[in-house]
């Protein structure tokens, strides 16, 4: 071959360019980021439209429907999601995939651009934004200590938060459990209905006070000065003395009709760590930044704020998404190495030599080196796909160099010189080589450009692998026959040591193995049908075997680290939602597993963060512990909890079932149904559903006549109480650099209960009789109060109405259960035309996921076709090798059978690659046995001395990949156990594809070879005579 003779040629050459590379790569993996996993582009854009104090319905028809309807115009639109929430409407846009997220966020800024006037006059301007799967927190930090909540906020606001935004790769901040200083008049309806005042009398004098305000610019000789109107107040208690109308020649001021109250800002959400009241900040990174370089400088600026938070305040880390991937990364590494330490141990068993060991080892790093070079200018980050694709390639590195150093050591062994040994059996196995790698190219290369958004996160696993193992074939070509060329040596060593005695004793046994083999082979040459027979009934057997196994889309990971997510009943005020959330964390604590619990409350939720001890400290596994939480919340009353395990690619349910229809009520008598079927299946736990109808509300219907007469408009009345329940804000007050809120509303005891609606006026259009002042109407004249039940929020998709009811497991498979679900389902629910079910979220994934693994299955078969007939110049011998790929299935199934897993993304990647690696050991068998009856060997007889010669590199190159993936097997380490199926299904397929294709790849090639002899044959028979050919005969 060229290359290898130019390295064997030109050592130096050789020698530099491979140092080059590894320096490459050296310097590419310093500056490679580092991610959990790798980051893609969702083609969603999302509009976010605000209308204060629109309900969920009037936000739905004002503003949703219109969205929907524009955005569906939009070329390229797959789906549309839209959530009506009370003063908020959220509608995205899914594309596809082939859509530029840049494109796509533009193309629906100019559609909103265009009905903009359509929309209603009092909303906010839309905001735009484009969906990142990367914005999600790195770090959560609790903030609390023995001061009161408002003075902890104004330490986070003016030194944690601003010293955190400034880090270079912090996107932005969310804060929870803040209490902000508010400067609130509260005013007395008591009061303004003896003096007749109005809530727009006083907004509109308040408004016009405590201004600081440009008048312009006027010359003073030559200089230019500056005119600024200034009303500002000094203190809170200039407040009250601020004027606010004259009634019968008497001026009032605010501290006649109102309270005012240096306080706080009603919460929203409360957060709690250790069961404490806190302050919590998520900490959100930029996209494309290192997310562990970016947690490294947070950690620096964590330590450095403790030093200057006052005494009794205290900061810590609560959650360290780095700390897992991090953890992730060094299991993967730590894979790696051992892995790559137990290759070389087999190599080492089957050459006895230190020599040919080290060789054949500095391959597997010098590749891994090499292949993040490859990696930096592709693009690719280190991240679990990347750093998986790595660890399990360690095998396949060692491989060519295998089998080229054991074809050298052979050739040596005949009494070759060091120097033509490398060239001759690198030469002689070129071929065969370069097929069996590109076997492995064509396998993964299909996965690397799968379609769909789980296609996107296997590009770098799939493009890893490819690069990997074309460095491992260059280095095979170079590295190997160079390196033993100079330091191999021709004579065995005399074994004088016990372990050299025993690796003797091992290879004088596995010599004799290999005579049993090729005395077996004979055997089963003889007796064709029954070994084809016996190896068909094994695949049928391992078929029905399979469905025993469950099938899931990502295998779960224990990371210690676990959300729980509690629906309260509808209705319920924050104080109430943070009394139920103490009894969670009261029981949570009381577990001997629990590291510390962080919270964050609202109204309607308790989100309770669990950080467990690490793995090795505890008895039992994450879902163990799971299974008692849920057994111990289900005591509460009015609380439907859910459990969430950390570290996997979904933060959503196992379950989801979307069902669609028009009518929202009718819709959920539907989904009550769907819900007690789910809540039936064995094994579904944390079922829930979307829609919320129980939330209580109070409405004021407008008397349009007595309203009318009197002079009262719809506007004023909704104003009016807008201003006394909500509050309006009217300035802010300044204190330094720092500024607050300065908010009208009724006094806190005057706006507790539905009572306090009585008692406000309102003032009418009309002049009182005989006066010509103004007359004050109460507000009970023209309304009537309706109390009634109203959705918190509407979920819509594809421009329906949308329940979505979803489940974690316990159990079963997420395959069988949503098999179960929709066999009772279509039988029992019955739904009308325009009324749909059908399964999304994780289910949905895992059916696109299988369809696109399957097509890159059948386009990897294509391409290894393609590469064995333009190696073997047939079109029939590539079967003999390609009817051996179901051998392969046989030991996988098996294997995820006994390690107990199901089948998954994870062991369907170790079936396809198993597909390479069956045809790379039938490749050495079949093209040593061409090569044989080349040089004139009978069949039968070429096919058993390949056996003979290729038994112990087929040996090698299995057992290395074996032995490689069992760190991998075992799950060791935080979060590793999602990676095993991959291994169990690697392990199990090679063990036994490797024992049948040693025995049933020459019988295949036979019966073909016998096959292509009998139609050559019935061809050369049909063949007409030549017409040249008989005319010389005649004459």
């Amino acid at each position: 071959m060229y290359i290898t003779n130019l390295s064997l040629k030109r050592p130096v050459l050789a020698t530099v360019t491979i140092l080059a590379l590894i320096t490459l790569g050296i310097i590419s993996y310093i500056g490679l980021n580092i991610n959990d996993y790798p980051e893609v582009e969702f083609p969603y854009v999302g509009v976010t439209v605000i209308q204060g104090g629109a309900s969920p319905e009037q936000v739905e028809t004002k503003i949703g429907l219109k969205l929907e309807e524009a955005l569906g115009q939009i070329a390229g639109v797959k789906h549309i999601y839209t959530m009506a929430q009370e003063g908020v409407c959220t509608t995205y846009a899914e594309f596809t995939l082939d859509t530029s997220p840049d494109v796509a966020a533009q193309d629906v800024r100019n559609k909103m651009s265009s009905i903009r006037g359509e929309l209603p006059t009092d909303i906010e301007e839309p905001v735009i934004t484009k969906f990142d799967p990367t914005a999600y927190p790195i770090f959560s930090l609790a903030v609390y200590g023995d001061i009161s909540l408002r003075e902890m906020t104004t330490i986070v606001d003016d030194l944690i938060k601003k010293r955190i935004e400034t880090i270079n790769g912090v996107g932005s901040l969310k804060i929870y459990g803040k209490q902000e200083r508010e400067i609130q008049i509260q005013l007395d309806k008591n009061k303004l209905a003896a003096y007749g005042l109005t809530t727009p009398e006083v907004l509109q004098s308040l408004s016009a006070e405590n201004l600081n305000v440009p008048g312009g610019k006027v010359k003073k000789g030559d200089l230019q000065l500056t005119i600024r109107t200034t009303g500002q107040l000094s203190s809170v208690a200039d407040f009250a003395n601020l004027p606010v109308a004259r009634r019968e020649g008497v001026q009032l001021y605010v501290k006649d009709i109102a309270t005012v109250v240096d306080g706080t800002k009603e919460s929203e959400n409360i957060s709690r760590y250790q069961g404490n009241p806190a302050i919590g900040l998520d900490i959100i990174k930029q996209s494309g930044s290192n997310t562990v370089e970016v947690a490294e400088k947070v950690t620096t600026a964590i330590e450095e704020l403790k030093k200057e938070l006052p005494a009794g305040v205290h900061l810590d880390v609560v959650r360290d998404n780095s700390g897992y991937i991090k953890d992730g990364v060094r299991n993967v590494e730590n894979t790696l190495v051992e892995g790559s330490l137990l290759a070389a141990i087999m190599v080492f068993i089957f050459l006895r030599d230190w020599r040919s060991t080290l060789i054949t080892a500095i391959v597997i790093p010098s590749s891994v080196i090499t292949t993040f070079f490859a990696m930096r200018i592709l693009g690719f980050s280190l991240n679990f796909m990347s750093l998986m694709a790595l660890s399990l390639s360690v095998g396949l590195l060692i491989d060519d160099a295998i089998v080229v150093i054991e074809n050298i050591v052979r050739h040596m062994k005949s009494g070759e010189k060091p120097l033509a040994a490398a060239m001759n059996a690198t030469t002689e196995i070129g071929l065969a080589v370069t097929s069996t790698t590109l076997t492995v190219v064509a396998v993964f290369m299909p996965v690397g450009f799968m379609s769909g958004i789980v296609g996107q996160y296997f590009k770098q696993f799939g493009i890893t692998v490819v690069c990997a193992v074309l460095v491992s074939l260059l280095l095979a070509f170079t590295l190997v026959p160079l390196l033993s060329s100079r330091y191999l040596k021709s004579e065995e060593p005399k074994p004088k040591w016990p372990l050299q005695k025993f690796l003797h004793w091992f290879n004088r046994g596995f010599d004799r193995l290999t005579g049993i083999y090729a005395g077996f082979l004979t055997t089963v040459l003889k007796n064709r049908l029954i070994t084809i027979t016996i190896a068909i009934l094994l695949f049928i057997g391992s078929l029905s075997l399979s469905q025993m196994l469950g099938f899931t889309f990502m295998p779960e990971s224990d990371v210690g680290e676990l959300t729980v997510s509690a629906d309260l009943d509808a209705g319920l005020n924050l104080e109430a939602a943070s009394k139920i959330a103490e009894k969670m964390e009261g029981m949570v604590k009381g577990y001997p597993e629990t590291l510390s619990t962080y919270t964050t409350v609202t109204p309607g939720q308790v989100n309770l963060f669990v950080k467990l001890t690490s793995r090795e400290l505890r008895n039992r596994t994450i879902n163990q512990i799971a299974s008692e939480m849920r057994r111990d919340f289900n005591v509460l009353a009015g609380v439907r909890t859910s459990i969430v395990l950390q570290g996997g690619m979904s933060s959503e349910k196992t379950v989801q079932f979307r069902l669609l229809g028009d009518n929202l009520d009718e819709l959920y008598v539907y989904a009550e149904k769907a819900q007690r079927i789910m809540e039936g299946i064995p094994g579904a736990v944390d079922v829930s559903m979307s829609y919320k109808p129980g939330t209580p509300e109070g409405k004021l219907l407008i008397k349009r006549d007595q309203a009318t007469d009197l002079g009262v408009s719809t506007a004023q009345v909704a104003d009016t109480l807008r201003t006394l329940f909500n509050g309006v804000v009217v300035g802010q007050y300044e204190e330094g650099e720092d500024r607050f809120n300065v908010r009208v509303l009724l006094g806190e005891k005057q706006r507790s209960n539905l009572n306090d609606l009585n008692n406000i006026y309102l003032s009418s259009r009309n002049a009182a009789s005989g006066t010509g002042s103004t007359q004050m109407i109460a507000l009970n004249q023209v309304t009537d109060t309706v109390f009634s039940t109203a959705p918190s929020e509407i979920s819509r998709f594809d421009r329906k109405k949308e329940i979505v009811l979803s489940a974690n497991l316990d159990g079963t498979s997420l395959g069988n259960f949503n098999n179960a679900f929709m066999a009772k389902a279509k039988q029992e629910l019955q739904m009308p035309p325009g009324y749909s079910f059908f399964a999304s979220g994780q289910a949905e994934m895992m059916g696109d996921t299988f369809t696109n693994m399957v097509l890159a299955l059948i386009t990897a078969v294509l391409f290894i076709f393609f590469i064995l007939a333009a190696q073997f110049e047939s079109y029939i011998d590539p079967f003999s090798i390609m009817l051996s790929i179901p051998l392969a299935i046989i030991g996988a199934i098996f294997g995820l059978l006994v390690a107990g897993s199901e089948l998954s993304i994870m062991s369907m990647i170790g079936i396809i690659m198993l597909m390479g690696l069956v045809t790379k050991n039938a490749i050495l068998l079949i093209d040593f046995t061409k090569q044989q009856r080349a040089n004139g060997v009978e069949r039968n007889e070429a096919l058993r001395r390949a056996a003979q010669i290729r038994l112990r590199p087929i040996m090698m190159t299995s057992m290395a990949m074996i032995v490689s993936m069992i760190p991998l097997a075992l799950g060791l380490g935080s979060g590793a156990e999602g990676r095993a199926p991959m291994a169990h299904a690697i392990i199990g397929g090679l063990i036994t594809s490797t024992l049948l294709t040693l025995v049933v790849v020459p019988v295949i090639y036979t019966l073909l070879d016998d096959m292509k002899k009998k139609f050559t044959f019935r061809n050369r028979r049909s063949a007409p005579t030549p017409i040249m050919e008989s005319t010389s005969k005649d004459s």
